[in-house]
């Protein structure tokens, strides 16, 4: 669901929809306009070279990178940005001009924001000064780049002002530091009975009754009946996702369980290297520095090639082993060298905040008064927690955040 675009995204717009699921960089026609190939994929880290730079977005945990200086960013709903903008967890499509050193994005259009949570429910207050409105009790913020539209009205929603309070809305949104920030809110038909939404782990299903851990390990027990719509086979273990309505004993009924869509879980193995030699069936790979055997990588027609490596090109490789203990190659991608990312730093403190890791794997820590972005990549030892005093050793950016290596409890 998306607002009223216009006329001139049209065509670009109908151009995407033919970009494919991952990351992926592909030739184009010649034409006038855009640069003739195209990255498509979700954002997995940006990092600024040096103070004035413009950013490298890489995708895919860094296999794919791309430079975005002084590149235009428009977003889906037609609002121009900037690449300021541009934010880890955004699925984004970028047209590119190939150059020695990296792709250069010209052009950049997000496909769709993070979004960390959603949730339906009907509008219990709104206030336009402040520019929120508030479902389940919770406050959410509306800004110029939420999109509004419905079923019902469709891009006949112009924003907050055509919400009453009443209206039945579905809501997804981006946890920000200090708020919950809208970017999408759905107007939907009116229900003829108040449902819930709720989300969670399968941990037992009953002929009668089905039982949902939440994230917060609070347990919900939902009846089942006849009409109860189950998608997606989802078994003891699954994320789900339930539609209910109370019943007079105040018990829940589950109208509908779905499956959540996971990500997929074929297990890869990463591998950077020099090519020695390429076969059409095999790629063999030997070890940059030092002694060490050399690797052979199968490939097939599913495997992308990106930035033209040949042999004597250092490489990442991202594969999956096969029923035969042989590795295929996903993605075999030429790598550049980036320059450093910020200023290296070692700082000590106090922890005096944590935040819930987010979607995207990365958690928010307080340390002293400096932001620190602590990743899946972070080496964390100690087992640190709020109050504990800790060192940190990682690169400041130009806005001050430090993007951490390693956390050690002192």
């Amino acid at each position: 669901m998306k607002s009223s675009r216009p006329a001139l995204l049209l065509p670009a717009l109908f151009l995407f929809l033919t970009l494919p699921a991952a990351a992926d960089v592909r030739p184009k026609p010649t034409v006038e306009g855009p640069p003739q190939a195209a990255i498509e994929g979700t954002v997995t880290s940006i990092n600024i070279p040096f103070v004035g730079g413009g950013p490298i977005v890489t995708l895919l945990d860094g296999l794919v990178h791309f430079d975005a200086t002084d590149a235009t960013v428009r977003f889906s709903s037609g609002i121009a940005g900037t690449t300021a903008d541009l934010e880890i967890g955004q699925r984004l499509v970028a047209f590119v001009e190939s150059t020695q050193a990296m792709p250069k994005a010209k052009s950049i259009v997000v496909l769709a924001q993070r979004t960390d949570v959603t949730f339906t429910g009907a509008v219990e207050r709104f206030d336009l000064t402040a520019r929120t409105l508030t479902v389940l009790g919770f406050a959410v913020k509306v800004t110029a780049r939420t999109i509004y539209g419905g079923p019902r009205d469709g891009t006949g929603q112009a924003g907050l002002e055509d919400l009453k309070v009443g209206d039945l809305v579905l809501v997804a949104a981006t946890a920000e530091t200090q708020a919950l920030v809208a970017t999408r809110v759905m107007k939907l038909a009116p229900s003829p009975i108040p449902t819930s939404r709720l989300h969670g782990v399968v941990e037992s299903i009953g002929t009668d009754s089905w039982t949902i851990v939440r994230g917060d390990g609070t347990k919900d027990v939902v009846k089942v009946d006849a009409e109860t719509k189950v998608v997606g086979s989802p078994k003891v273990g699954d994320e789900v996702d339930i539609l209910s309505r109370p019943l007079p004993d105040g018990s829940l009924l589950a109208l509908l369980i779905a499956a959540s869509d996971p990500l997929p879980t074929v297990p890869t193995e990463r591998y950077q290297g020099v090519v020695r030699s390429i076969s059409p069936t095999s790629w063999t790979i030997g070890p940059k520095v030092g002694e060490g055997p050399d690797r052979i990588f199968d490939v097939d027609g599913s495997t992308r090639v990106i930035g033209d490596p040949k042999v004597g090109d250092e490489v990442g490789i991202l594969a999956s082993k096969q029923v035969n203990g042989t590795y295929l190659a996903v993605a075999i991608a030429k790598l550049t060298t980036a320059p450093p990312v910020g200023t290296q730093v070692v700082l000590e403190g106090i922890v005096n905040r944590v935040d819930p890791e987010g979607m995207m794997g990365v958690a928010t820590w307080m340390v002293g008064d400096t932001k620190v972005l602590v990743t899946r990549m972070t080496a964390v030892s100690g087992a640190p927690k709020a109050g504990d005093t800790v060192r940190v050793e990682g690169f400041r950016g130009p806005d001050g955040i430090v993007m951490a290596a390693k956390v050690a409890k002192l």
